[in-house]
């Protein structure tokens, strides 16, 4: 099976969305820290983090109700397509597969 650059590209951007739902889900549920669950916390956390605490250093939680709703992961999520479609476009256009 070939690999493409495009396809390459598209795949680390899909990952980094999937990433960060994870991250969404794993916000609403206590999940039991161990030795098992600690290295893949640890590895969604920081290949999340950097993403999220962009978006929260230049929008903060919103207050609705008296508590603070995160919107980061989800302005994330829709800035991500956008690069990946700009970028996917970029590489059609110049003819790379």
């Amino acid at each position: 099976m070939p690999f493409s650059i495009r396809g390459i590209i598209g795949t680390i951007f899909w990952l980094l969305q999937i990433f960060i739902l994870i991250r969404i889900v794993l916000s609403w549920i206590p999940v039991p820290v161990n030795s098992i669950t600690r290295p893949v916390l640890n590895f969604i956390y920081d290949v999340t983090e950097p993403i999220l605490r962009l978006f929260r250093s230049v929008i903060p939680p919103i207050m609705i109700g008296g508590m603070g709703w995160d919107i980061s992961p989800i302005l994330a999520i829709i800035l991500l397509q956008i690069i990946n479609s700009i970028i996917q476009q970029v590489l059609g256009r110049i003819g790379i597969a």
